[in-house]
């Protein structure tokens, strides 16, 4: 049977903003070798579906620095310390695109982005009868444009690459289960 390996100490080999790189040393249950694991300590990270009345998909297009490329995602971002996820999302969302809500956002699932060597979870909302609201508020750093997507071209999209965020994916995954 699988066993939680003992953490013998840990050490942050770097803070990186939105990361903390870890030097984790465990031990294994079995054989008792002793390893120096690294692991990123994020804070949770949040995603969000907001749709309009008329089944559109609030979407952004945003260019990333990781891929080097422009990419067609949901709304999100990190939730900050002792921030509820669903009001992160929606808070979210009225930032980068304006678009809002009466109501509050439904939670969709939660996924742990990588657990081989990440620590966080990522939530997904679906956010129902959003409406633009009031302008974006962007950051220094961030350049946004809104397209309205209808939902049942999503499935597409998918197919054809133009969306592959993997956080994105994984809320249209837990969208079609509900």
């Amino acid at each position: 049977m699988i066993q939680s390996w003992e953490t013998l100490d840990q050490t942050t080999v770097a803070d990186l903003k939105i990361f903390s790189a870890l030097a984790v040393r465990r031990r294994h249950p079995k054989t008792n070798a002793v390893g120096t694991f690294t692991v990123l300590d994020s804070a949770e990270w949040v995603n969000i579906i907001p749709l309009t009345a008329n089944n559109d998909v609030v979407m952004i297009r945003q260019y990333r620095h990781g891929t080097d490329s422009i990419t067609l995602e949901v709304p999100g971002g990190l939730v900050e310390r002792g921030e509820d996820p669903a009001e992160a999302g929606m808070r979210e969302c009225r930032e980068e695109t304006g678009y809002a809500a009466s109501e509050p956002a439904l939670f969709l699932g939660a996924t742990e982005p990588n657990p081989a060597f990440m620590n966080n979870l990522c939530h997904s909302f679906l956010w129902k009868n959003c409406t633009l609201q009031h302008a974006q508020a962007f950051d220094q750093f961030e350049d946004i444009d809104v397209e309205l997507v209808p939902l049942e071209a999503i499935p597409n999209l998918i197919r054809q690459g133009a969306i592959r965020h993997s956080l994105t994916l994984t809320a249209f995954f837990y969208f079609n289960l509900k």
